[in-house]
């Protein structure tokens, strides 16, 4: 098998590397460059890690076996230039996704500002994303077969996520530390919670508990969320009555034509068209949406170069492949493959709940034309340019049955770790409901319940909803 990506022996700054010894064996570290951005200092990190931590080879002594498999994991440090920070302990953060980078900061404002006055704040670029060894649709066609790829892709969850960022830790010299997770990065928090509590100060998670039953829970999952998109789809057409027609036209014209090539080389299609549905859930989506369809159709008749572009700018798992490929394996723990749950639901809840969801359908009716939501289905994998070489890979992984566990429920029961979650009630991606449930499991754990954000509550208002969160698992504000 070759190797996907650049080894980490070639990547720059490695000849200068620091090798720390940790639980899993001695990993090498380096310092990129400093910056400075509008505020903030920010210094970049690189280490070493294994690919499989379960290899028995990564788990032997020395670690320095030939041909042992290496990944490079990015973490940026990032602390405000108005305060001093070397002694300030850190707090790391565990992006939303899977498969996405941490962001980058332009200035010290929002959550980042809020944060820096009392940590020294670590994005990481969690195992496959950004600048850590990345796994790409053009890195994983260096592998031999589909096998191979999908062997590679399954080692990108949240448990090894979870140990890049404890061989992190060891490797800083820090004893413990505080985690901030966004949406699936809370889903790698309550993984960290179960695997390592010792190694944590303080967790806060804003819009991620997710569902820790044994098994797959994707079906039960998607049941759950396609209510919540339905009603996303009322509030649209609430708001905004007169695009249902103009939508209708714009699927009218899809389903005569089947499909129309965009710029990116990308297939639209009806069912494409309405996976656009995944903005309802964030701060301004609505009007982002209406927007779009303001003027589809060039006079001609044929719709818009504009319009094309607006839809390939709205996607971005051409860009981030691994979440598509394995979105609905973070919902599977201890075996149980998800089996393209999103599809099945799909297709029972067009049948017994709401009609619109099928096009065809809603338009021979003249009902308004629902859009889906946070969901991947197979005819991405036909129509995404970037996602057609990993259809065979994306078909294996979904009938994988054998996923290892993520949580454990006995050790979350115990949990002693500070911890507090923020909840948001109309999160079109996160269930309330299931979050709640697994809120129960988590000894200690505080809740903030709002209805005052959807998902996004993060970057609309960040540094409330954190200081909110640091004063409930602090206890400064009292169990009521």
């Amino acid at each position: 098998m070759r190797a996907a990506g650049a080894s980490a022996s070639t990547a720059t700054g490695a000849s200068t590397a620091t090798v720390a010894e940790t639980s899993f064996g001695r990993i090498r570290h380096w310092l990129g460059c400093t910056d400075v951005v509008n505020g903030l200092h920010m210094r970049e990190l690189f280490f070493e890690v294994p690919l499989d931590y379960d290899d028995e080879k990564n788990a032997a002594a020395g670690g320095e076996e030939e041909g042992k498999k290496k990944i490079v994991v990015f973490a940026r440090e990032v602390s405000s230039s108005r305060r001093p920070s070397d002694s300030l302990p850190y707090l790391i953060y565990l992006q939303g996704g899977p498969g996405f980078e941490s962001p980058r900061p332009l200035d010290s404002g929002g959550w980042m500002d809020k944060a820096c006055e009392s940590f020294r704040v670590l994005l990481l670029d969690q195992r496959g994303t950004g600048r850590s060894t990345a796994l790409t649709t053009a890195s994983l066609a260096l592998l031999d077969s589909a096998h191979d790829q999908a062997a590679l892709l399954a080692l990108h969850r949240a448990d090894n996520i979870v140990r890049d960022a404890e061989a992190i830790r060891q490797c800083l010299g820090q004893k413990q530390w505080s985690t901030i997770g966004q949406s699936f990065g809370g889903f790698c928090t309550v993984t960290y919670l179960s695997m390592f509590p010792s190694s944590l100060r303080e967790s806060f998670i804003m819009g991620g508990l997710p569902p820790t039953d044994k098994g797959c829970t994707a079906h039960k999952v998607y049941t759950h969320l396609f209510k919540r998109v339905e009603t996303q789809n009322k509030k649209y057409y609430s708001r905004f009555p007169q695009d249902v027609e103009k939508i209708r036209q714009v699927f009218s014209y899809l389903l005569k034509k089947r499909s129309v090539e965009t710029p990116a080389g990308n297939i639209l299609s009806a069912k494409s068209l309405q996976s656009i549905g995944i903005r309802f859930g964030s701060a301004q989506c609505l009007e982002s949406i209406h927007f779009m369809f303001e003027d589809p159709f060039e006079v001609t008749g044929e719709l818009s170069y504009k319009f094309l572009r607006d839809y390939d700018s709205l996607i971005s798992i051409d860009t981030n492949v691994i979440y598509a490929i394995l979105h609905e394996s973070i919902y599977c723990s201890e075996g149980g493959p998800s089996g393209w749950a999103a599809e099945s639901v799909r297709k029972e809840y067009e049948v017994n709940e709401c009609r619109n969801f099928d096009a065809s359908w809603a338009i021979a009716n003249d009902e308004p034309v629902f859009f889906t939501g946070e969901m991947v289905f197979p005819f991405m994998f036909d129509e995404v340019k970037q996602l057609r070489p990993l259809q065979e890979a994306s078909e294996i992984l979904a009938m994988k049955s054998d996923w290892p566990p993520l949580y454990d429920e006995g050790q979350l029961l115990r949990n002693e770790v500070r911890a507090a979650a923020a909840v948001y009630f109309e999160d079109m991606y996160v269930d309330l409901n299931l979050s709640l449930e697994t809120a129960q499991k988590i000894k200690g754990l505080r809740v903030y319940v709002t209805n005052e954000y959807l998902h996004s509550g993060i970057r609309e208002n960040g540094p409330k909803v954190l200081e909110k969160l640091m004063n409930m698992a602090r206890n400064v504000e009292p169990i009521r």
